[in-house]
């Protein structure tokens, strides 16, 4: 008999940035025989948790399953606890960046019986099975936490290694239209856009960044000829012009960046272009790539420096030396690309000459729009196990976040910058250096979403109580 499946995606992520593309894998990877799906999207419907619970009686699912990031784990805790009360035998299942990598944090909540750490596209079906066997042999699920005996046990987590033997993610499940209806546009222009994958995984080892727990440290590729397919099946059922590919590390191999380019620019689709919104590592590319990527329907590139302050890159364990940005840069834009920078400011250690470095790049560094991301750690990174080892956070920590100017976590040498404030400072310098560059921001952002990040930083600047010479 099938089992009944509730899949739940929390608020807490814009639908103009992020839809739940991880659902619409498993949805195409488990085999129909297995599972009914239900997807109960509450960062489309808004539903709160009373309703949440009615509609969750209504589906009377055998499973549950719930994902998240650190930043609305506690929006996914909820939309669990109500779907749990309204379906009390149910198994409720967590996957996504959090709970890969805290799961024995995840687990202490009576609400979440297993946690799929990893890539849950085969994991999930694999689950499903041992949930409907008599005799469950809980070992043979890739990446499964559970409880047992008073503890957590483990496994590694789980990772996909033929790519290409995925099927295509299900984005009629995840209603695509609705999304685009909604304004997605993840720093796309007007065109139609979608999420795609070239490759997964990143051999970076950021203090700062959770990927790895997700999906590895070793990259692996989709084969050119299965990204043409996913980019032509999206355009034919959806008219997708704009693909956004959420890749780690597109151009951590640069042939085979080039070689998907080179595909690209033999496809019959017109007005084609792409993005790569998560960014791109700078050292990884020379002038050609930056070229062809422009050939191809590259009009800007997004890159993380993260810090102007060697220091701070090192204590960031980031792999980059401010001196070898700016050749880089350059290059970039002699092809043509406009450019959007990443910083993190507040990081642990950094000092106001450090900040002052930061701000001293970006108005000379050639950017045309800049990212101020206020530092936060995320449980399982070294920067979170090396403040919870050093008494600042407890091991319960979870961020608040990224973009509104709220900081769970403010660290012990700029608790006085006013880093709303600061990000103002640094929009309006952008403005007055070319307004061009804010008219083209405009017409690629979401005008709610903007509204609603601006309208959070001003709340926030004001609540901050400014100490003498603060920023």
């Amino acid at each position: 008999m099938k089992k009944r499946v509730a899949l739940i995606w929390p608020r807490g992520l814009e639908p103009a940035y992020a839809l739940p593309l991880p659902y619409a894998s498993i949805v195409s990877n488990t085999p129909p025989e297995l599972c009914e799906f239900r997807l109960f999207d509450l960062a489309l419907d808004q539903s709160g948790p009373e309703e949440l619970g009615r509609k969750i009686a209504e589906f009377k699912p055998d499973i549950i399953g719930v994902t998240s990031y650190g930043m609305n784990f506690r929006q996914a805790l909820g939309a669990a606890r109500a779907a749990k009360a309204a379906a009390p035998e149910a198994a409720v299942v967590a996957g996504g960046p959090h709970p890969s990598a805290w799961a024995r944090g995840v687990l202490k909540h009576p609400e979440i019986d297993f946690v799929l750490k990893g890539e849950a596209d085969f994991a999930f079906g694999d689950l499903v099975k041992e949930l409907s066997a008599l005799s469950p042999d809980w070992t043979s699920v890739p990446g499964l936490a559970r409880r047992e005996g008073g503890k957590v046990v483990e496994a590694p987590a789980a990772v996909v290694e033929n790519l290409d033997s995925l099927a295509l993610p299900d984005y009629r499940f995840i209603r695509l239209e609705e999304y685009l209806r909604r304004g997605y546009r993840l720093f796309s222009d007007s065109r139609p856009s979608a999420p795609i994958q070239t490759t997964r995984g990143c051999p970076g080892t950021c203090a700062f960044c959770g990927v790895a727990a997700m999906n590895g440290r070793r990259v692996r590729r989709f084969s050119t000829a299965y990204s043409m397919r996913w980019i032509e099946a999206l355009h034919a059922e959806f008219g997708i012009q704009w693909f956004n590919i959420i890749d780690d590390n597109f151009t951590n191999e640069p042939e085979h960046a080039r070689a998907f380019c080179e595909a690209a620019l033999r496809l019959d689709i017109p007005g084609l272009r792409f993005g790569t919104p998560n960014g791109i590592r700078m050292q990884r590319g020379d002038a050609d790539l930056w070229r062809l990527m422009k050939k191809a329907g590259w009009e800007h590139l997004v890159v993380a420096p993260e810090s102007g302050s060697a220091k701070v890159l090192e204590l960031m364990d980031k792999g980059l030396a401010p001196a070898e940005m700016a050749p880089i840069i350059r290059d970039i834009r002699a092809a043509g690309l406009r450019l959007r920078g990443f910083f993190i400011v507040g990081y642990p250690g950094e000092t106001r000459a450090d900040l002052a470095e930061t701000l001293a790049l970006i108005k000379r560094g050639g950017f045309d729009y800049t990212e101020l991301l206020f530092f936060q750690p995320i449980p399982g990174t070294a920067a979170f196990e090396k403040l919870v080892a050093e008494g600042e956070i407890g091991e319960d920590f979870l961020p608040s976040s990224f973009s509104f100017g709220e900081r769970a976590y403010v660290s012990k040498e700029l608790a006085d910058v006013n880093f709303p404030l600061l990000f103002f400072k640094v929009k309006l310098g952008e403005a007055f250096r070319n307004p061009r560059n804010l008219l083209r921001l405009i017409g690629r952002t979401d005008p709610w979403a903007t509204a609603r990040k601006l309208a959070g930083l001003f709340v926030n600047m004001l609540r901050h109580k400014k100490a003498r010479g603060s920023i």
